[in-house]
């Protein structure tokens, strides 16, 4: 495409020089704003898969630890007795310290801080549990136990992951305008600058459907250049972050890893922006040459 043959002299103008710059900088923020949401989402998935069908009980640590023990046994005891409950495990000592290990560092077990004991607690797939009777039961048999359905933290999770995906649509939206905005300025200074040969042409008998072929044409392929570089920059910029983040994904991020969905779209994007150039060039030429004539 970038060896196509144009009878108008494009390789003379300089006014579409620009052009492929402007778009590989509007192709990669959509791709980072697009990677950002899809991972943003599958993160979101992946956590609500994860905490789906559990709970978690925290029983508040006392001054002696035998009386904890006797706490938490009890509280196992309520909920294995609980319909819908298919397992109550208590989470291990060395899980609740690599847990908190990156909050409040490597010694917190071991300066005496009051860390609960907690509970997890797996219902039976499709079973309904009045988690408010057992919320009530679970208390009155245990005054130290706080019961977590993760219901707050599912919802709020749900409510951040549309909010980023909507902010990345918007982002998307926004950035496809300007692109076509670039377009189109793009293309009224070429026909400015062309304008003899366009005379030209109409007296020779090319139709303005040709005319307008040329630049779109023209426009396609600045755009899809654009594009490719747009792709590769942002690709570079996501797999370098990724990288970056790695050390910290396992201690308090989950897996940031690009999953097929945006490898799919980043492979779009060139072509979308060569889509979007096209169609508004021949938009705008059309127009400005029937006002021509």
């Amino acid at each position: 495409m970038a060896a196509r043959r144009y009878d108008l002299p494009f390789a003379e103008d300089g006014s579409g020089r620009f052009l492929p710059w402007m778009i590989a900088l509007m192709v990669y923020l959509a791709a980072l704003a697009t990677v950002a949401a899809l991972t943003t989402r599958a993160v979101a998935q992946r956590w609500n898969a994860g905490l789906e069908g559990t709970a978690t009980v925290e029983v508040a640590p006392t001054g002696d630890a035998a009386a904890t023990d006797a706490a938490v046994t009890q509280a196992l005891a309520v909920l294995r007795n609980t319909p819908g409950v298919v397992a109550a495990q208590p989470v291990p000592k060395e899980e609740i310290d690599r847990l908190l290990e990156p909050w409040l560092g490597p010694d917190a077990a071991r300066e005496g801080l009051p860390v609960p004991r907690l509970i997890d607690v797996r219902f039976t797939k499709g079973a309904r549990v009045d988690v408010g009777a057992l919320t009530r039961t679970l208390v009155t048999a245990v005054p130290t136990a706080r019961f977590d359905s993760h219901s707050v933290w599912l919802e709020r999770l749900q409510i951040l992951g549309d909010s980023v995906q909507l902010a990345a649509l918007l982002i998307v939206a926004l950035i496809a305008a300007a692109a076509g905005a670039t377009v189109v300025f793009a293309t009224r200074a070429g026909l400015a600058v062309h304008r003899e040969f366009i005379e030209l042409m109409h007296l020779i008998g090319s139709r303005d459907s040709y005319i307008a072929r040329q630049f779109q044409n023209h426009a396609m392929s600045l755009a899809l250049r654009g594009g490719v570089l747009g792709v590769i920059a942002g690709a570079l910029t996501i797999g370098a972050l990724t990288v970056i983040s790695r050390p910290i994904q396992s201690a308090l991020l989950p897996d940031l890893a690009i999953g097929a969905a945006a490898i799919a779209v980043l492979a779009l994007l060139p072509l979308l922006a060569a889509g979007i150039a096209m169609l508004t060039a021949r938009i705008t030429v059309l127009r400005a040459l029937k006002q021509m004539t």
